[in-house]
């Protein structure tokens, strides 16, 4: 409302101009209108009456007396009577008329301050309703959107429609600065802000909003003409996302507006904070659905009646293509009618709280088949729910590579006849029956005549062409219960479970007649011969490494004397008067330890480098030159001196690391694993010489597995626990099964180089010797592959997943002084 206290200045300038200028022409006007002149006021009256209001109009009226007194005395008007009463009329009219324009004035004060006051609320109200649909529109985009760059976008895009909001951004820190995001309206505002700026320092380091006004501010802030700007901090999660900078260029922005922008801040933090949340989520469920859908095992999830999912592996291993065809179906539709009653008690034991075990059960797949399974299942929690997610890994590829592996082992892969590992289990068995029945077994060596003369004219592949026929010849000559192995080479064994000597030599009669007739190889046929010895029980020993030493010879003393066949006789046996001899030397050599040491360098494959060597002994003999292991370790096993043998090899060896670098393998026999001292023994070996246990292999043959020596195995898992590794060697071609490869401390598996000297040239070879290494990798198994002497050996491997090498290709057995200088050239 207006007062005397906020008077209109023009009104009242107008006013007073005129009584200023009615004041000077007052007396001319007095001269010719008389009193009446004192009515002219009335207008200047009434114009200051409207200027000061109703209490200025009052005082006005009131100051009329005075004025109209000075007025007259100033004209010199002679006071008579009558002109008081003149005064008082024209003073109260003029009150009067001072009154009424007042309280006109006072009534259009009071309605135009209601109209302003109802402008003011409507606009107050627009605002209101213009902030709520905008923050309702944020909040909209908001719930829709849940990547943090569509959502700063989205607001950034709403925020544009605010009349007071001139530019719109969304910055992010990025180091020590602020990098524009996105922006929109006049975008006037910078692409960063550098450190040393207020907002920098007080919205993205200290998370506290930032008014600006004043020029200078904005001097500092270098804008493009904004008169004040506001920037909000995004806060998710403990730091400052962002920052959203709001600018205005033709007005202040009030309280109200920051109060907005902070609201909007605040949704937008917490739609970011959703959004991160959601993709950590999304990202999760995408590691495990891709988790369990790239698994090698199937997965299923069972909630005590139905099945609620089965992953990719679990629907083809059945037989099913999509996931619907199995939610919802019983368990019964999948388990065997034979494991159902087990596996529904399984199944309430786990949901009752009790840890499951690894166990095999049968399934059936689609189609009807059966599938040979290991199954194990935990309670889950699922949406409140306890559930039971189960593991199913199919194991009947696995026993089927299993049984074939153990027949390999047993069998020759060229012949498919029972090899020398077969035989010896076989015989092994006959002997403990024959002692109990007193029946005699007899034993029969064959090696035919010139074969390897056969093989460098003819070729390899006739020559094994030969092998395979000459087996079947011999088949159909014996008896049911007769068991022909082939001992390697050209070299085959009969052994006869129940023969007297007339018998045996009639079953030797019938094998030497299948060499009658010729054998068709190719384009050739071809006569052959053979010579066989026969060996009986107990005459000719009463053990089977003596029946079969004693066959062996026999078999030699036909080749020699051209008679074809020859049955032991002691007599002629000119080795054994030269075995005693040789033991006694042995003996002596391994007391003062005169024995020759080679290493042969072992190539880790994939690194590419020779990193193993294998020590390998060697006998300078007096009369019969350098021997090999084969030669004397037999001998020295026979009696009883191949433990000190041992031990003297580690010894050495152990020494010659130092010059050597690397790791070291070392054979020891599975006599020396029995001896009570072995231990201790290569322990104070490493000691002695510092060196690392873990550089030290130990190569053990398959006998070490024969259940009736676990008990050796102790030693071995002392020093495994210590750090030296152990390997089998010879794998495939001995008494290894893989039950005791599961028991037994073995690091790594050594495969035969007869296995070997096969790839390229028979794929049945390839199989099996991919079946290995298959297997050894399903143990977590290191493989190395004896006897390779090519370059495509070598690549064959490689290829197949095999870890070492070992062969002429590689490096020859070599002394400790050539071994660091003579091996990797010829590899690569």
């Amino acid at each position: 409302m207006t007062t005397w206290l906020r008077p209109r200045r023009l009104e009242l300038f107008l006013g007073l101009s005129f009584m200023l200028m009615y004041g000077l022409a007052f007396p001319a006007m007095y001269q010719s209108l008389s009193h009446g002149a004192l009515l002219l006021v009335l207008p200047g009256v009434a114009l200051l009456s409207w200027a000061l209001g109703i209490w200025g109009a009052l005082m006005v009226g009131l100051t009329l007396l005075p004025f109209y007194t000075v007025l007259l005395n100033s004209v010199g008007a002679p006071w008579q009577p009558g002109l008081g009463d003149v005064v008082l009329v024209v003073g109260a009219v003029g009150l009067i008329t001072c009154l009424v324009v007042g309280l006109f004035r006072f009534q259009y004060d009071r309605r135009w301050a209601a109209e302003a006051a109802m402008r003011k609320s409507q606009a107050q109200a627009e605002e209101r309703n213009l902030e709520l649909a905008l923050f309702s529109k944020v909040r909209d985009g908001l719930a829709r959107d849940l990547e943090p760059l569509a959502l700063m976008r989205g607001v950034v895009d709403v925020l544009q429609e605010h009349p007071r909001f001139d530019s719109i951004a969304v910055y992010r820190p990025e180091g020590a600065y602020l990098r524009l995001i996105w922006s929109g309206g006049k975008q006037t505002l910078p692409e960063r802000f550098e450190p040393t700026h207020e907002i920098v320092h007080r919205a993205a380091h200290q998370a506290e909003t930032v008014v600006m006004h004043s020029t200078e501010e904005r001097s500092k802030a270098g804008l493009l003409g904004e008169r004040s700007l506001v920037a909000v901090p995004l806060p998710v999660k403990g730091r400052v996302f962002g920052v959203l900078v709001v600018g205005s260029t033709h007005t202040d922005l009030e309280q109200r507006d920051v109060r907005f922008l902070e609201g909007v801040a605040s949704q937008l933090s917490m739609a970011i904070d959703r959004a991160q949340v959601y993709e950590a989520l999304r990202e999760q469920e995408a590691i495990y659905r891709t988790l369990m859908e790239t698994l090698p095992d199937a997965v299923a999830l069972y909630d005590g009646s139905r099945v609620l999912y089965l992953n990719s592996v679990g629907l083809r291993g059945l037989g099913y293509e999509r996931l619907e065809e199995v939610v919802g179906q019983p368990l019964s539709q999948f388990v065997h009618p034979d494991s159902l009653p087990r596996v529904a008690e399984r199944i309430q034991r786990i949901l009752g709280g009790e840890r499951d075990a690894l166990e095999e059960i049968r399934l059936l797949t689609r189609d009807g088949r059966e599938l040979e399974v290991e199954a194990q299942g935990v309670r889950v929690q699922i949406a409140g729910h306890e559930q039971v997610l189960i593991s199913i890994r199919d194991v009947g590829e696995r026993k089927r590579q299993q049984a074939r592996i153990e027949y390999l082992a047993y069998h020759d892969p060229l012949t498919d006849l029972p090899n020398r590992r077969k035989l010896w289990v076989v015989a092994e068995e006959v002997f403990v029956a024959d002692r109990r029945k007193r029946e005699t077994p007899a034993l029969i060596y064959l090696d035919l005549d010139n074969f390897k003369l056969l093989n460098d004219t003819l070729g390899h592949q006739v020559g094994d062409e030969l092998l395979r026929q000459l087996a079947l010849r011999i088949k159909e000559v014996l008896r049911q219960g007769d068991l022909l192995a082939r001992m390697g080479g050209d070299e085959f064994a009969v052994l006869l479970p129940s023969a007297d000597r007339t018998s045996a030599m009639a079953t030797a009669r019938r094998i030497v007649e299948v060499f009658d007739y010729p054998f068709t190889l190719g384009e050739h046929a071809i006569h052959v011969q053979a010579s066989l010895g026969v060996a009986l029980f107990p005459e000719h020993g009463q053990t089977l490494d003596a029946l079969a030493r004693a066959a062996d010879v026999a078999m030699y003393q036909a080749k020699q004397s051209q008679t074809h066949i020859a049955i032991y006789d002691p007599s002629q046996d000119i080795n054994s008067v030269e075995r005693l001899e040789t033991i006694q030397l042995l003996r002596k050599t391994i007391q003062q330890g005169r024995f020759l040491i080679q290493y042969q360098p072992i190539l880790n494959i994939a690194e590419r480098y020779v990193n193993k060597w294998e020590a390998l002994v060697r006998w300078e003999h007096p009369t019969r030159g350098l021997l090999r292991p084969a030669d004397f370790v037999p001998l020295a096993e026979e009696s009883g001196l191949i433990g000190e043998l041992d031990l003297v090899v580690l010894k050495q060896a152990v020494q010659d690391q130092k010059r050597l670098g690397g790791e070291l393998t070392i054979n020891f026999s599975a006599v020396t694993l029995a001896h009570p001292n072995w231990v201790r023994e290569v322990v104070r070996a490493l000691v002695d010489e510092a060196m690392q246990p873990g550089l030290l292999w130990l190569e053990i043959t398959e006998s070490a597995l024969l259940p009736e020596r676990q008990k050796w195995l102790g030693g071995l898992e002392a020093l495994r626990g210590l750090g030296v590794r152990v390997a089998l060697d010879d794998f495939g071609m001995g008494y290894s099964s893989l039950a005791h490869l599961k028991q037994v401390p073995v690091d790594l598996i050594k495969i035969d180089r007869s296995f070997v000297a096969e790839i390229g040239q028979s794929q049945t070879a390839e199989d099996i010797l991919r079946a290995m290494l298959q297997l050894a990798s399903a143990f977590g198994l290191k493989t190395l592959a004896e006897g390779v002497e090519s370059r495509a050996q070598l690549e064959w491997l490689a290829h197949h997943g095999c870890h070492y090498a070992q062969g002429y290709y590689i490096g020859q057995p070599m002394l400790v002084e050539q071994a660091a200088s003579q091996v990797v050239c010829k590899v690569f």
